[in-house]
């Protein structure tokens, strides 16, 4: 019977499976936008910076 419980089983396995895709699909997207908000972030200090440095007067 052991053969029979599996097939059984099989459908709730598979429905875990799909939440568990589902569910790193969108921690997959949470990455990728934090990784471009992270990337928009930088550039914008780095142009800050650059823009600092350029309006001190050199000495």
């Amino acid at each position: 019977m052991i053969g029979g419980r599996v097939i059984m089983e099989a459908p709730l396995v598979d429905a875990e499976l799909l939440t568990l895709r589902k569910r790193v699909d969108s921690l997959e997207e949470q990455v990728r936008t934090l990784t471009a908000a992270n990337l928009a972030l930088v550039r914008s200090i780095e142009n800050l910076q650059r823009t600092s440095a350029g309006d001190q007067p050199s000495t």
